[in-house]
């Protein structure tokens, strides 16, 4: 359940904008900016079909950020006695006068609107280690009935954030997100499946499901046999398109394509905006208040973050400017993406597998690192589950492989998109930025090599 008027972890709106002012009351600087981290982070981590470690902290960071002129200098703590606060205020005062100039610093911002989002679900910051114990036992079961072996990891957060500047500003945001992932493996090490969700909401993660088809990818894994590398119509399911979509979140940068250093960058000068790059099917957005996958409505130093259309039916139609990078251009700052939201279809995975006539589907990756930002490349492996596809059908399971695939061709070379869900897309399996996205079914993956990584 969302927007309840439970206690929820993490300081409250009065309360941070109260610190805040305390803080502001010691500055000197010519300008100050406070932002405040609260609330809860726990874990259970299994291993070898035991819970081995569980925990969970509760804190408070305050970032104290002082500027003289164009010096900036930024100090945190994690103490809010009022001698602690003053001396981390000196202290950042200090390093300001001494720290370089940075001649793109811009005076800190006013009083700002924010989108209202609240992403507080209490399914999630109610957890109990009791309930996450619970869940991943179900997990140890399904490998103990099979004679495998489990290990998993449930990463929950829930607090609030909240901004404030010397110049009137101040933002609160109040969230939480939950990740559970799930790896079983044979005993002899040679065959492993994986499954996880990620949410805001503990209520949609399918601990069930996750065990049984963690179980049922190492099964169908076992006895893999070599194919030869090249290039192959491939169903990335969603994790594996996500893990690769989430590289996208930085791309969308006006200063780097305007200087001719990414993927967006026009021959000549300029950027791409208002060209047609990739499949007509491909729409991605963000959104602060995109259910299940909400954010702040800020960045840390304050500045609005609202719905984008980044790309619209194949065709790149914003840019993220930098306020600095705005005033050059003489245009409105536009912030980062805060998650990842990509359209889809309504085709099931199996659908999409039926329609393959020889190809290869692709659970997850990893170990995945940039290449080109030219054209949005990355290397990375296959893993927990690879399989040939042949004439619609799983044929058979298949070693694993490197692959060097550029996301611009990808995102061109796309066939079929299934339905969106959010992903766990960082490799940790610790829950991250908030990635939506459907299975993939793309021409011309490059699968480079074959890889003994299991």
């Amino acid at each position: 359940m969302q927007n309840t008027n439970a206690k929820r972890h993490g300081l409250s709106a009065d309360e941070s904008r109260q610190l805040c002012d305390k803080i502001l009351g010691l500055a000197r600087a010519d300008h100050t900016r406070i932002n405040i981290t609260s609330g809860i982070q726990g874990f259970t981590r299994t291993a070898i079909n035991r819970i081995t470690t569980a925990g969970e902290t509760n804190n408070v960071t305050v970032r104290i950020t002082s500027i003289f002129g164009k010096r900036v200098a930024s100090v945190d703590t994690n103490r809010l006695d009022d001698a602690a606060l003053e001396r981390a205020v000196r202290d950042a005062e200090a390093l300001a006068k001494i720290a370089p100039e940075n001649p793109e610093y811009l005076p800190e911002l006013a009083e700002q609107k924010y989108m209202p989002v609240d992403g507080y679900y209490a399914s999630t910051g109610d957890l109990t280690t009791e309930s996450r114990a619970r869940a991943a036992s179900l997990g140890i079961k399904a490998a103990d009935a099979s004679k495998f072996v489990a290990a998993g990891f449930i990463d929950v957060a829930a607090g609030s954030q909240a901004v404030a500047t010397s110049n009137r500003l101040f933002g609160y945001y109040s969230g939480t997100a939950v990740a559970s992932t799930l790896t079983i493996r044979t005993p002899d090490g040679l065959s492993s499946g994986w499954a996880g969700d990620e949410d805001a909401d503990w209520n949609t993660i399918e601990s069930e499901r996750i065990a049984e088809d963690a179980l049922r990818k190492c099964r169908a894994w076992r006895g893999k046999t070599a194919l030869d590398p090249g290039k192959y119509e491939v169903i990335l399911e969603p994790t594996a398109a996500g893990m690769l979509m989430s590289r996208m979140l930085g791309v969308f940068d006006a200063r780097q394509a305007d200087e001719g250093r990414s993927s967006f960058s026009k021959r000549g000068g300029g950027n791409r905006l208002g060209e047609k790059l990739f499949d007509e099917r491909v729409t991605i957005i963000s959104n602060p208040a995109e259910k299940n996958a909400e954010t702040s409505p800020f960045t840390n130093a304050g500045q609005p973050v609202q719905r984008e259309v980044w790309v619209d039916k194949g065709v790149l139609k914003s840019l993220a400017y930098s306020r600095f990078w705005a005033m050059k251009q003489g245009v409105a700052p536009k912030a980062n993406p805060s998650n990842f939201v990509m359209s889809g279809g309504d085709a099931s995975l199996d659908d999409m597998i039926k329609s393959v006539k020889r190809g290869v589907l692709i659970t997850r990756l990893w170990y995945i690192r940039g290449l080109n930002p030219r054209v949005i490349s990355f290397t990375g492996l296959t893993r927990d589950g690879t399989f040939l596809i042949e004439n619609g059908k799983i044929a058979r399971p298949v070693t694993n492989f490197r692959f060097n695939q550029s996301l611009s061709e990808l995102l061109a070379n796309v066939e079929v998109l299934g339905r969106p869900t959010r992903v766990a897309a960082d490799e940790s399996g610790a829950a991250g930025t908030p990635v939506m996205v459907p299975p993939l079914k793309v021409r011309n993956f490059t699968l480079a090599s074959v890889s003994d990584a299991i």
